[in-house]
């Protein structure tokens, strides 16, 4: 007869080898290796919050940074800093088995040091459409929750292909030119690369700055009324927008001003490159293409 002690020897054995080593690959093509699913999982940004609860992590998601507002119970996560400010004590105390990083927003010099420290880190910079489902379902992978993200994945192919036959119908010959101001003092705005961009081109309209060398710009105003755009869309709270569209009023001459055509969206749905990505599409289509609207 097998004894005690062999017996607990061979379900350890059993439990070490019930899971297979799970790879992906994050968005800088890096391996992430892990020996068993994550089981805490900490979120560097608030759009990356919202894409672990999108891919079934509400069980494993156990601390996140400021501002992560999305969905309702990730307000009740411990913060371990701000994503341009880690805390890294709070980190280690947590001793999580995964962590998500935000390539362009997150300090590098702290998230080399999580990597230094011998912590598994993702770092996650979803720029395509196509890559919001496929980073949900990579989560899903690594934490194995993968029935919940590959339908999280599929609603938001569906939803998307249907925002496509409403609002992307034609080659969108006559684009409008778009400036998109992401921050007040100093001016921002974003190239091409950037999502926001891709969102204001998929609705007809034309980045005025798609050309910038960096994904975040803060262009001069002369270059901004030289450009003389037909469209203005603010990404600031709603109070903060208002004050920095109110701004343009003293150049009634430009374009935007003189047609009235002074937007702000929801930042949430823009900046955060999530599942309410599509509330952005919908909401900048609505402006830029207001015929089309059903």
């Amino acid at each position: 007869m097998i004894n005690q002690l062999t017996l607990l020897i061979f379900l350890w054995l059993m439990s070490s080898y019930c899971y297979a080593s799970i790879e992906v690959y994050d968005d800088t093509n890096q391996l992430v290796s892990l020996e068993k699913p994550a089981q805490v999982v900490i979120s560097l940004s608030p759009g990356i919050t919202e894409l672990i609860y999108a891919a079934g992590g509400e069980n494993k998601i156990k601390a996140a940074v400021s501002y992560s507002n999305f969905p309702e119970q990730a307000k009740k996560l411990p913060q371990v800093g701000s994503s341009n400010a880690l805390d890294i004590e709070q980190i280690l105390q947590l001793n999580p088995d995964l962590i998500v990083a935000w390539n362009s927003g997150n300090p590098k010099s702290q998230v080399t040091q999580l990597k230094q420290l011998g912590f598994k880190v993702y770092v996650s910079e979803p720029n395509t459409f196509n890559m919001i489902p496929e980073t949900i379902k990579k989560f899903g992978k690594l934490m194995n929750t993968n029935n919940i993200a590959n339908k999280s994945a599929e609603k938001f192919n569906t939803q998307f292909n249907y925002l496509k036959q409403q609002y992307n119908k034609t080659n969108h010959k006559n684009k409008k030119s778009t400036f998109i101001q992401i921050w007040n003092n100093p001016i921002m705005s974003i190239n091409g690369q950037h999502l926001i961009s891709k969102v204001i081109s998929f609705c007809g309209g034309e980045n005025i700055f798609s050309q910038a060398k960096s994904l975040t710009y803060s262009p001069d105003i002369e270059s901004i009324l030289k450009y003389n755009p037909e469209i203005i869309i603010a990404t600031g709270m709603t109070e903060k927008s208002q004050i920095w569209l109110k701004r343009w009023q003293q150049w009634p001459y430009l374009s935007a001003v003189k047609n009235k055509q002074l937007y702000n969206v929801n930042p949430d749905h823009l900046v955060r490159h999530t599942p309410r990505i599509l509330l952005g599409i919908q909401e900048v289509c609505q402006l830029i293409q207001p015929e089309l609207t059903q």
